[in-house]
């Protein structure tokens, strides 16, 4: 049932047929208002995992313990492949395959190697390539337990089933169970946000169906969303990129992956890779992720048992003792194991993390790990180590945090970060930077990851991490053949670059990887200029001199002045505007660093100078 028609021959708006520009579209037959039910699909017109799992293939996967890519999309497949094989025409689902598309070159694992050459310098391609790799794995392992998948499909009718199903099912909700279903005709309609229509399983009507959330003019197209996605996960997953891939707010969900990693010539290479890595090789299964569940209730454990000790007269310290060797042997065989294998360590050494112009999560764990790369050896020391805490004469919560250390796998719990405390130690230097330009000493505190820096550690360190920043983003855009500008210019072309070709697709999705890297590189250039501002006040509050011996005076702007420019260039909407997130980091965050460094530095003042009364006056 539908109030809609399939338009496979009529013209794109450059006048070119269906045919020429590869695109089919779902249009109104008559107008339809909000909330309308424009497509109902009767449940027994759905494929349904069920059905694959039916399937004499799909039992034998079901019997084995194959570890598959996607096995919903592989029961789906199978069913697809089964179906118009063993039965052909006489299918019910015969029509339905008939109208599939028979190729399905838009899709990357299709394109040919000029296609893909457009891609080169993104990430994409590594994802290309690892999508045919688990494609084929699949194929040969079902093969190796259902040998007649060979007689149905070949390792390309494979893949074509597999881009069909990743572009075309849907997740449902059928009898109060999860499954995921091709629903025929419904899978034509293209994508479009914001969303015009949404869909559902329909319990009372046994089917499937589409709603209008707004009125919908006759004649028109009919769009469903596909979902607020990076172009990446497009391309890949539908064959196509979004142009001006924005959200009605103008939040663009594009992202780049940005590879951070400990180097291997690091003075720091082995204590910044304990940090670097903690969490991934010791124990994952606590509440809240991470591990530190249950790190903390083998601590709460050790802790009672200790409690016990003294109700009995012994010594709590031999309990802790005991929990540090036990630690430290296992982390010891962890580390054994692992130098089998120095592949395994580089790729430890390496973290991947998405980001997209937002100060989402993803961009609060890049500035925690750019932190970390950035620290010197004082910092390092005082981020990845906990205050002291004895196991006699600390208490219950020192012992418990004594033994959490331990088991979080840390060396030498008892000693703390109090030389890493002292202000002199603060003015260490190390990777990252020399001479520390803060007189105030890094905070010490356990991090249970190398994701959870989440504020600026210190003046020089927060320097250190926004240059590193703008570093790798240099070496990554010097990855592609083409700069930003360029790609801008090439799109305008659409002779070069026609719409809706594969090309043009490819060069909308790294023209998008690159408006990202553009965007933190400019957000790391703002901040490095603002806390040079910073360092200056911080300087003149120390009394620092020139090279004359005179004190220093700003010369320039003071911070105040220069955020209050900032965020009235972002209100006027100006050409040179930074971007929303990076005024409020430079306003918020680095005027919080900058409160706390002016705070501690004057606390120093006062103590040294009642000190020095105090000695003045004799005691």
């Amino acid at each position: 049932k539908s109030n809609l028609d399939t338009d496979r021959d009529g013209n794109d708006e450059h006048g070119r047929s269906a045919e020429e520009s590869e695109m089919r579209g779902v249009h109104c037959t008559s107008t339809l208002p909000p909330n309308s039910v424009c497509v109902a699909v009767p449940r027994r017109c759905l494929v349904t995992v069920e059905m694959g799992q039916q399937t004499p293939i799909g039992q034998a996967i079901l019997m084995s313990d194959l570890d598959l890519d996607a096995p919903k999309h592989i029961f789906l497949m199978i069913y697809l492949l089964w179906d118009r094989k063993v039965n052909g025409p006489r299918s019910f689902f015969a029509p339905y395959y008939d109208i599939l598309p028979p190729t399905l070159s838009n899709m990357p694992i299709f394109w040919s190697d000029d296609e893909l050459a457009e891609l080169t310098g993104s990430y994409l391609l590594a994802q290309i390539a690892d999508r045919n790799e688990a494609i084929a794995e699949d194929y040969h392992a079902i093969c190796d337990i259902a040998p007649e998948l060979a007689n149905i499909a070949t390792l390309d009718e494979f893949k074509w089933a597999r881009m069909c199903v990743c572009s075309r099912n849907f997740g449902l909700q059928i009898d109060g169970h999860r499954t995921s279903a091709l629903v025929p005709y419904a899978d034509m309609l293209n994508h479009y946000r914001p969303r015009e229509t949404k869909w559902t399983f329909d319990d009372e009507r046994e089917a499937f169906t589409i709603t209008t959330l707004q009125g919908i003019p006759a004649g028109a197209q009919v769009y469903d969303s596909y979902g607020q996605k990076c172009n990446h996960r497009f391309l890949l997953n539908y064959g196509f990129a979004v142009e001006d891939n924005r959200e009605i707010d103008g939040f663009c969900p594009n992202e780049v992956p940005l590879e951070l990693t400990v180097p291997p010539g690091d003075p720091l290479y082995e204590a910044r890779m304990e940090f670097w890595t903690r969490g991934e090789d010791v124990l994952h299964h606590g509440s809240g992720g991470g591990g530190g569940g249950g790190v903390a209730a083998l601590a709460a454990a050790v802790q009672a048992a200790a409690n016990a000790g003294r109700e009995m007269g012994q010594d709590p310290s031999a309990l802790v003792e005991s929990a540090l060797r036990a630690a430290a042997a296992a982390r010891e065989r962890n580390h054994h194991l692992s130098g089998r294998n120095g592949a395994i360590q580089a790729a430890a050494a390496v973290k991947r993390v998405r980001i997209c112009v937002s100060n989402n999560e993803n961009t609060r764990a890049m500035f925690s790990m750019l932190r970390v790369l950035a620290c010197n050896e004082v910092e390092l020391r005082a981020i990845s180590t906990a205050p002291t805490a004895a196991s006699n004469g600390g208490g219950d919560s020192s012992c418990s945090n004594y033994v959490s250390r331990a088991l979080l796998g840390l060396a030498n719990a008892n000693t703390g970060g109090q030389e890493a405390g002292s202000s002199d130690a603060a003015l260490g230097a190390g990777r990252g930077g020399s001479a520390a330009s803060s007189s105030s000493p890094p905070p010490i505190s356990l991090y249970r990851s190398c994701r959870d820096i989440r504020h600026p550690l210190n003046v020089r360190n927060e320097k250190a991490a926004m240059a590193l920043l703008i570093d790798i983003i240099t070496d990554t855009l010097q990855k592609y053949p083409t700069s930003l500008a360029q790609d801008i210019m090439d799109l305008v072309d659409e002779s070069e670059y026609p719409r809706f070709s594969n090309k043009r697709h490819a060069k909308i999705q790294v023209r998008g990887e690159k408006e990202v890297l553009h965007h933190f590189a400019q957000w790391a250039k703002a901040a490095l200029d603002v806390l040079d501002v910073i360092e200056m006040e911080l300087a003149i509050e120390r009394g620092d001199v020139d090279d004359e011996g005179n004190p220093l005076t700003i010369q320039d702007p003071r911070f105040d002045y220069v955020i209050r420019a900032m965020e009235d260039e972002e209100s006027s909407g100006g050409d040179d505007a930074l971007h929303h997130t990076i005024v409020r980091y430079c306003a918020d965050v680095l005027d919080s660093l900058r409160r706390e460094e002016l705070k501690i530095m004057r606390r120093i003042r006062l103590a040294t100078t009642r000190s020095a009364e105090r000695q003045g006056q004799g005691y």
